[in-house]
């Protein structure tokens, strides 16, 4: 009798004692689950990739259940941000925010520490903006031919500002200045705000900015836009030319955004991830905000992405070779 007791005992205890492992198994599961997930974006607040990186984080952690933190880590031309997350464990607790700026950066820069094509997992595109040439009011051109014919009349190189060197804004540029066989002089600046500040203030006479922001200043003649370097028109900027068909013959520079994680990252991640933000992407709402930000939601699976990537890769490869750029330190 005592022996029965103290074996029913016995069971009792270890029943409990399993149940009480099997919900600090769980317990563990969901703080796993539950950990935060760090958007490391590359550049100040309030750029694209920034705007963003805050719109889908809110999204995010109500569909996956996980904190997204946004994390600004700028410098270098986005390399400090990047170099982080190559650094990164790949456990779905880091992604990259970043821009296609990122495929042509061994080509503008000597030191690079990290393989740009294989130091990320591609995860999903997330969409493209278009951008514009634009004059301060003073420069006496209404388009891109007349604005060629003006520069190669100029005793000196014409100033441009962009927001720094191996930017968009500062290869597009060379891009251009090549294609028209214009003689520009590169004046960089630490962001697109104090670029845009001295372009108004007429202290450099061209830039390349969003079309989208461009606009609204047009509209109060405080620059011109001479036109758009995407190559197909621009359906919500029908009276603004692409500069391939109004003096710059072959330009097509689209600037594009996509997510990826550090190396490694399991197919399981990468799909959970992609499913979850490409659906975001595509509510009505978020297509809504981004539009109004200029970017045209453009999403893909990682295989799509990392096509693109190459594409870039080597698309600006042969453009700086052409163009003769010389490699920063």
């Amino acid at each position: 009798m005592y022996d029965s007791f103290d074996s029913s005992r016995n069971t009792r205890r270890l029943l409990l004692k399993a149940g009480a492992l099997t919900l600090l198994g769980a317990a563990g599961l969901g703080a796993r689950a539950a950990q935060p997930v760090r958007m490391v974006i590359p550049f100040t607040p309030g750029t694209t990739p920034d705007l963003i990186a805050r719109l889908l984080g809110p999204k995010l952690q109500a569909s996956l259940g996980q904190p997204f933190v946004a994390d600004n880590k700028p410098g270098a031309s986005g390399m400090l941000g990047m170099d982080a997350v190559a650094k990164a464990p790949a456990d779905g607790s880091t992604l990259l925010f970043g821009t296609s700026t990122a495929l042509t950066l061994p080509f503008v820069y000597r030191k690079v520490p990290f393989d740009v094509l294989t130091a990320f997992t591609p995860i999903t595109m997330i969409g493209t903006t278009n951008f514009a040439l634009v004059v301060h009011p003073s420069v006496p051109a209404k388009n891109a031919r007349e604005l060629v014919a003006w520069v190669k009349s100029q005793p000196a190189p014409v100033d441009y500002a962009s927001p720094g060197k191996g930017t968009f804004q500062h290869l597009t540029m060379e891009w251009i200045a090549h294609l028209a066989g214009m003689d520009l002089r590169h004046v960089p600046y630490r962001g697109s705000a104090p670029a845009v500040t001295d372009l108004l203030g007429g202290h450099v006479k061209l830039l390349i900015m969003p079309l989208h922001v461009a606009a609204p200043l047009a509209a109060d003649n405080k620059l011109r836009i001479l036109g758009a370097t995407r190559r197909t028109q621009d359906a919500a900027y029908p009276t603004v030319p692409p500069l391939h068909q109004s003096g710059v013959p072959n330009l097509d520079a689209d600037a594009w955004y996509a997510v990826w994680g550090p190396k490694g990252m399991s197919r399981d991640l990468v799909g959970r991830y992609n499913t979850a933000i490409r659906a975001v992407l595509n509510e009505p709402d978020s297509k809504a905000t981004l539009e109004k930000q200029g970017v045209s939601v453009q999403t893909g699976t990682p295989e799509e992405l990392a096509r693109i990537a190459q594409a870039e890769h080597d698309k600006w490869g042969r453009l700086i070779k052409d163009i003769k750029l010389p490699q920063e330190e």
